[in-house]
C-alpha cells in the first residue's frame, strides 16, 4: 500500500496566497506598507522543524491553532524572542516608545497573539479554498515553551508512533527589518477527505 503524503506544492500556493491576504490585513491595520521580505518553503520530517531556524531549547512563543472540518490538525506558528520584538518593533514602534518598560512583554504578548490569529486564520482559509475543502479552526492559543517541547507535543497530536511524520513547514520574513516566524502545518494522520493528499 502506498504511503499518503500531503500535496506539497497545492499547499504551498495556497498558504503563500494567505501570507499575502495577512500582510495586507496587517498592514491595513497599522496604517504601515509592509511587505513580504521572504517566504522560505519546505516539507520535512517534524523531528527537523526545531533545528531550521535555531537551537531546540531556545523558548519561542508559539500559537496553536488546532482545526477540524473534512481534515483535522494543528496549524503552530513559533516567534523567536528577536524576531518578536522585531515585528513588534515594524508594526507598532511608536505605540511600544509611548508605553512604560514593564508593560511593553504583556503589549508584546498581546500584539504577535493577534498577528498568529491573523496569519492562521487567512492561511487556513486559502489551504480551504485550494484544496476546496471545509477546515473550521479554534482562537489560537499562544504560550512559551522550548521550540522542541513544542514540537513534541504537535508530534503526540498528530498520532505519529514513532515513524517519520512530515510537515510543511515555512519561513516567513516581513519587511527589511528581518522580523521572521516559523509556520508549521500538520494535518493529523488518517483524518481528512479524499484529495487532500497523494499516495506515494
Amino acid at each position: 500500500m502506498g504511503v499518503r503524503v500531503l500535496d506539497y506544492l497545492r499547499f504551498q500556493e495556497a498558504a503563500i496566497l494567505g501570507l499575502e491576504s495577512a500582510r495586507a490585513v496587517l498592514s491595513a491595520f497599522t496604517g504601515r506598507p509592509l511587505r513580504l521580505q521572504a517566504v522560505q518553503t519546505d516539507y520535512v520530517e517534524l523531528t527537523a522543524v526545531p533545528l531550521l531556524s535555531g537551537p531546540p531549547e531556545e523558548v519561542v512563543l508559539s500559537s496553536y491553532v488546532t482545526f477540524a472540518g473534512d481534515v483535522e490538525g494543528q496549524l503552530l506558528i513559533l516567534f523567536r524572542p528577536d524576531s518578536a520584538e522585531k515585528l513588534a518593533g515594524v508594526l507598532a514602534p511608536h505605540i511600544l516608545e509611548s508605553v512604560p518598560d514593564h508593560e511593553i512583554p504583556a503589549l508584546m504578548d498581546s500584539l504577535i497573539g493577534e498577528v498568529a490569529n491573523i496569519v492562521g486564520s487567512s492561511v487556513l482559509n486559502k489551504v480551504a479554498d485550494g484544496f476546496d475543502i471545509k477546515i473550521l479552526p479554534i482562537p489560537p492559543v499562544m504560550i512559551r515553551e522550548m521550540a522542541g517541547a513544542v514540537l513534541g507535543s504537535a508530534m503526540s497530536y498528530a498520532g505519529s508512533d514513532g515513524d517519520a511524520t512530515y510537515v510543511a513547514y515555512m519561513k516567513v520574513t516581513l519587511d527589511e527589518e528581518q522580523a521572521s516566524f516559523d509556520i508549521v502545518f500538520l494535518p493529523r494522520l488518517g483524518s481528512s477527505k479524499d484529495g487532500f493528499w497523494n499516495t506515494e
